[in-house]
Formats: structure tokens, C-alpha cells, sequence
């Protein structure tokens, strides 16, 4: 299969590219190219940019969707490069797939659309982004959704990835501050539920939408739900530090906890590794 990857330098880009290579020819877009790989064409692209299509190759089987805002916090300021990158780059980037000949697009969004909630959240649930970022990328699946007419459309709500090599995100930021014995501050006590996953998992529901024969929306997220205090606890037993917490008043009420039935079914992923491990992981590399 010929695959396009964007964002292929990004955390979640980088390791499925490693899991595509060998079994596929990957054309890996990113600002800056990577370490050259058998099987692997790199494209300096810069998503900012309008799509150059021009050094894109003339024919393809799938695209998928993965870069990334570096400047999701910065509203307004950074506002018009994440409209770029989740909006209009995803619109050029489905014309493209189209014209490509391309059968498959799979588009990474994320579980905050729906915003807080008491229950798990289903895919069919009413959505509720709450800030820009998250509005954004709804706004890029609703551009998506015409395109199920044209192409195999598969949208991935991912909760709380997290691994080795990630940047500044919620679990490694925790994790660092924990091991820097720095105090960690958790709105609400004892703060929201979540189920994060593992990035190996979120890459195995990747590739299995590379390969899944119809439209989809699914959530990505882990077996394992806690709060974030226990999340922090978690963190300190791992790392042998007793953690130090405030608790400050909670912005809004409900947790971001993903429904797990439709990946389970649909693209047949049983998260496999622990949240225990998973963090072990982490915190060795820290």
C-alpha cells in the first residue's frame, strides 16, 4: 500500500512510520525530513503552507492526517496556525486523496470534542469542544464527513495517548514534575477521570483503519480509568517519589472518558499494554 503520513516527525507520526515500514511505501511529510529508512520517501512540507501537491506523489492508496498545531494553547495568537493545520490543511489534503486516487483517509481527532461528561463517552453522544483547538478539530471532521461519498473516511477520537518522546502534553508533563519533586496543582479533588492509552495501542487502531473496508468513527482510548490524583500516585510508586499536590477549584464539572466498544469491535484493538507499564515506560526515559 502507498501511504502518506503528515506530521510523520511528530510523536505519534514517528512510531507509525516505524510500524508501516517494511510493509509498505510511506511518503513521510514534516517540516524538517527524518533518518533515512528503506521504504520510506521523505517530503519537506510545512502543513502551514497551502498544500503543494505538485511534490506529492501523482498516486496513492491512503492518507493519514496526523500533524499538529505546535501552538494549540496560544488563542488567539496561534489561532490562525492551528485553523491552518487541522482546517484547511485537511480539506486540501482530502482533494488531494481524491484526485490521488486514494481509497482510504484517516483523520486523528480527539476525545475532548465531546467536552466533560458523567459516563463514558459514546461516538453517537452530542459534542461540546471548549476552547478553540477542540473546536477545530471538529470543524475538521465536520469538513470530513461529505468525503464518506468519495473515499473510505476513517476519524480516530484519540483520549490521552501517551509514551516515551512525548513533549509537553497532560501524562509526561505529570511525570516530570513528579520526578523533579516540582508541587503539581490538579483542579478539583481528586481531579477528572480519564483513560489514557498507550501510543503502541493508538498505533495498532491506526493501522488497523489503514486496512478497515468502510467509514468509521471511533474512539481511541485504554481499559483503565482513574483520576488524576491516583494518575499522580501512580506516577509517584513508579518513580519512588512522594508527590507533592495542590488542589485548586474545578474550571467545570465531568470527566473525558472514551467509550471502548467500537474499537474493540470494528478494528478488533484490545489495548495490551497496562497503564502501569505503560507509565514505567515513560518515567524510564525521563
Amino acid at each position: 500500500m502507498r501511504i502518506l503520513v503528515t506530521g510523520a516527525r511528530g510523536f505519534i507520526g514517528s512510531h507509525l512510520v516505524h510500524a508501516l515500514t517494511g510493509r509498505h511505501e510511506i511518503y513521510a511529510t514534516a517540516r524538517e525530513p527524518g533518518a533515512p529508512a528503506e521504504g520510506v520517501t521523505w517530503i519537506r512540507h510545512d502543513l502551514r503552507a497551502p498544500l503543494e501537491s505538485a511534490a506529492l506523489p501523482n498516486s496513492l492508496d491512503a492518507v493519514v492526517h496526523l500533524a499538529q498545531s505546535r501552538r494549540y494553547r496560544e488563542f488567539p495568537d496561534g489561532a490562525a496556525d492551528v485553523f491552518s493545520l487541522n482546517v484547511r490543511a485537511t480539506f486540501e489534503l482530502l482533494e488531494y486523496a481524491r484526485r490521488a486516487g486514494a481509497s482510504r483517509f484517516v483523520f486523528t481527532s480527539t476525545g475532548g470534542v465531546y467536552g466533560h461528561g458523567d459516563e463514558s463517552f459514546v461516538e453517537e453522544d452530542n459534542v461540546d469542544p471548549i476552547n478553540f483547538y477542540l473546536a477545530s478539530k471538529y470543524a475538521a471532521e465536520t469538513v470530513i464527513a461529505p468525503y464518506v461519498a468519495e473515499l473510505q473516511v476513517v476519524v480516530l477520537r484519540l483520549f490521552f495517548v501517551y509514551g516515551p518522546g512525548q513533549g509537553q502534553m497532560l501524562i509526561p508533563s505529570l511525570a516530570r514534575r513528579v520526578l523533579a519533586g516540582e508541587t503539581v496543582t490538579i483542579e478539583g479533588n481528586p481531579g477528572i477521570r480519564i483513560n489514557p492509552i498507550y501510543v503502541d495501542d493508538a498505533v495498532r487502531t491506526l493501522e488497523r483503519a489503514l486496512e478497515y473496508e468502510s467509514s468509521l468513527l471511533c474512539n481511541v482510548a485504554g481499559d483503565e480509568t482513574l483520576t488524576l490524583i491516583d494518575l499522580v500516585s501512580m506516577l509517584g510508586e513508579i518513580a519512588g517519589r512522594e508527590p507533592r499536590v495542590v488542589h485548586t477549584p474545578a474550571a467545570r464539572a465531568g470527566d473525558i472518558v472514551g467509550d471502548t466498544t467500537r474499537m474493540r469491535r470494528e478494528l478488533g484493538v484490545t489495548p495490551s499494554v497496562s497503564l502501569r507499564d505503560g507509565l514505567a515506560r515513560l518515567v524510564a526515559t525521563l
